[in-house]
């Protein structure tokens, strides 16, 4: 029979030194990198939803300009605009709370002021203006990417 021999634990780890220093870099090399992927995905979502916001938004202001400067009643559709007005708000959830909250006042200044847009100088403003406030709201999401 073969007699064991008893290693303390003292004397286990400093045998193994060098494999656990390695596990336990591993570990923290694994976590950093997961971490590092789930926040380069955050920020490609937050960059692409925030360019369909500000594509949609200069669409959204065509609609308006033609509405009241154009005569092109197909340009200045609101019905086109709504669709617009439902898309933003939609992907601002992507964006920020920010742009969230921005959204829902759009939505509620282009429901105010949508049919009088054709006539009233004072409801394109109002709606130039949430539109502006919106773009400006989603470029500084993106300004505050990591």
């Amino acid at each position: 029979m073969t007699a064991m021999k008893n290693y303390s634990i003292k004397h286990q780890i400093k045998n193994n030194l060098i494999a656990i220093i390695s596990i336990f870099i591993a570990v923290i090399s694994l976590s950093y990198n997961t971490w590092r992927n789930e926040q380069t995905e955050f920020n490609r979502n937050v960059r692409t939803a925030s360019f369909e916001v500000l594509m949609s938004l200069a669409e959204l202001q065509q609609v308006v300009d033609n509405s009241y400067y154009g005569d092109s009643a197909e340009k200045g559709d609101p019905i086109k605009g709504w669709s617009y007005v439902i898309y933003i708000q939609d992907l601002s959830v992507s964006v920020s709370p920010n742009a969230q909250s921005n959204a829902k006042h759009l939505h509620s200044t282009w429901q105010d002021n949508w049919h009088l847009m054709k006539s009233d100088e004072q409801a394109v403003d109002n709606i130039t203006s949430a539109i502006k406030n919106q773009r400006q709201i989603v470029l500084k999401a993106l300004q505050n990417l990591n």
